[in-house]
């Protein structure tokens, strides 16, 4: 069987796509394949571009479906698979608009964006509710995951560890994607002080229902705090690449705090990764205790985020003197560790609450214990 639609193509920087109007009842048919796996898809598993959907929250969504003003203005986002096409798209004559004839399967369509509300449709609620599609043709899993990201980080508020999962299957190089590969090592690399410390997709990892280990970090925290060191727009720096462009180095991005920025300029991503292990290494060869106690705030997110916003001047002045080795963190830290243990002051969520205030309070105490007044 075959369906075919109007549309109306639209002409954007990311490409061509259409624009149309599907019938419920023949979008839950042509995408079925997505929507009856609430969760677990295909497009889950290797992007991330989904979170799961629960069989209340279903219920919720079917609900309101059922009411008498239920309304979906926003675009279903849909994939269409070129091979899934029965004939080329055709514009129409004397018409503005495009004829796209697709096989009639449960796998015609594959959902980027959409399929929680798609999830409240069934055979007795579809009738007389068109939606508005959106039709990519044959879309690349990396423009899939721009897409989502887009949609969802800068409209609403949703975990920002599934969003950085997505540069994952990346072909373009972005910071982004630096910043979640590098993340992905510190995890698995058992010379890693984070090794076995974070946390992807908000998921703690198990077998067979056992728990393998509990990670104390999100994967989202780690990203972004070297997001921070890399870029002050990773989207900008992302459409240079794509475009074939070379972002040009300043000669000041170390001076104004991007410490990472010429690193990642230089494709040397490995001099990222060597940093973070030299200069985490440090921290937890001299504290201790307090590294390995998961009540500690040195170890929970407020702690890497005031030891992220340290290293900044650490770094500066370790590398006007040419020197970012272990050996330089470890002389940092051990004079650190020396100066809190000649204080009263406890390193206690008591004393640097997880918030904001207590991470920039945590920040300054470091600060102060390691002489960062006296680098310049």
């Amino acid at each position: 069987m075959v369906l075919q639609l109007l549309a109306f193509k639209v002409t954007q920087p990311i490409g061509e796509f259409y624009v149309t109007v599907i019938p419920s009842c023949k979008l839950m048919r042509l995408a079925e394949a997505d929507i009856r796996r609430i969760t677990n898809r295909a497009v889950e598993e290797y992007t991330g571009i989904q979170r799961g959907l629960s069989p209340t929250r279903r219920k919720e969504i079917k609900r309101y479906v059922e009411t008498v003003d239920a309304t979906f203005p926003n675009s279903i986002i849909l994939n269409l698979p070129e091979e899934k096409l029965i004939e080329p798209i055709r514009k129409q004559e004397d018409s503005d608009t495009y004829s796209i004839v697709v096989r009639d399967d449960s796998k015609t369509f594959e959902i980027i964006d959409g399929q929680h509300r798609l999830s409240g449709f069934d055979e007795y609620n579809c009738q007389n509710f068109s939606l508005l599609a959106t039709i990519f043709i044959d879309l690349v899993l990396e423009d899939q995951a721009y897409i989502f990201s887009t949609i969802n980080v800068t409209q609403t508020k949703i975990n920002r560890s599934h969003v950085y999962d997505l540069f994952d299957v990346a072909e373009t190089r972005s910071p982004e994607k630096t910043a979640h590969t590098i993340a992905k090592m510190l995890n698995t690399e058992q010379e890693s002080p984070f090794y076995r410390r974070i946390k992807f997709l908000g998921n703690i990892p198990e077998v067979d229902g056992e728990i393998l280990y509990k990670p104390i970090l999100a994967q989202g925290t780690v990203v972004r705090r070297m997001l921070d060191l890399i870029s002050r727009s990773s989207r900008e720096d992302r459409d240079q690449i794509k475009r074939g462009r070379t972002i040009p180095e300043q000669g000041d991005e170390i001076e104004k705090g991007l410490i990472f920025r010429p690193f990642f300029i230089q494709n040397k991503d490995w001099a990222i990764y060597k940093t973070m292990i030299n200069y985490f290494s440090a921290v937890k060869a001299n504290f201790v205790q307090e590294w390995l106690d998961e009540d500690n705030p040195l170890s929970k997110t407020i702690g890497y985020g005031a030891l992220m916003k340290l290293l900044v001047p650490v770094f500066q002045r370790g590398y006007k003197q040419g020197d970012i080795s272990y050996e330089y963190f470890n002389n940092v830290f051990e004079k650190a560790y020396k100066q809190y243990r000649r204080e009263d002051t406890q390193l206690s969520f008591k004393n640097f609450p997880a918030s904001g205030a207590g991470e920039n309070a945590l920040y300054q105490k470091l600060r102060a214990w390691c002489g960062v007044e006296s680098m310049g």
